[in-house]
């Protein structure tokens, strides 16, 4: 049938031959059974049930900081260790320096009160920018040591 709205047209004929059209009768309602179990012969060969992802081992002979300072073949990488230092450091200058520009925005009030409750309003959202861009720069750092990680465990695995 067309659209009522459409008055140019008129309606359709009824379709003749067999219930729903050439593609056959709709399909019937089927009950609600039990879930079949897995197929017999199906999911016992070594390929067919897939292991679930593992990190690549950590090495047993890890070294502390100081001892992977002094690794000449650059085997153990101190980036991955100093990371969270760097992070909690820059977490503090950056608190440090939001609080300093919120002293700042209280100063400017009495010079000038539109500056000073804009300096206190942005602080906040500069503080969560700077930690923002802080963390990321970091994560991607550290994603591309994990990167290589993971080619070591796949080269050494062959």
């Amino acid at each position: 049938m067309t659209h009522p709205s459409d008055p140019g047209h008129s309606p359709r004929p009824p379709a003749s031959g067999p219930p729903g059209g050439p593609y056959g009768p709709p399909p019937q309602q089927q009950q609600p059974g039990p879930v079949p179990g897995p197929r017999p012969g199906y999911g016992t060969g070594p390929y067919e049930q897939p292991q679930p992802w593992q990190p690549p081992p950590h090495d047993p002979q890890q070294k502390n900081l100081l001892g992977a300072l002094f690794d000449t073949n650059f085997d153990h990488m101190v980036t991955t260790q100093m990371i969270k230092i760097v992070y909690r450091l820059a977490l503090v200058l950056i608190t440090l320096f939001a609080l300093l520009v919120a002293w700042y925005g209280v100063a400017f009030l009495e010079w000038n009160t539109t500056l000073g409750l804009l300096t206190l309003i942005a602080t906040p959202f500069l503080w969560v920018s700077q930690l923002l861009t802080t963390r990321m720069v970091l994560e991607f750092l550290i994603n591309q040591f994990k990167i290589s990680e993971y080619l070591r465990a796949i080269k050494d695995k062959d």
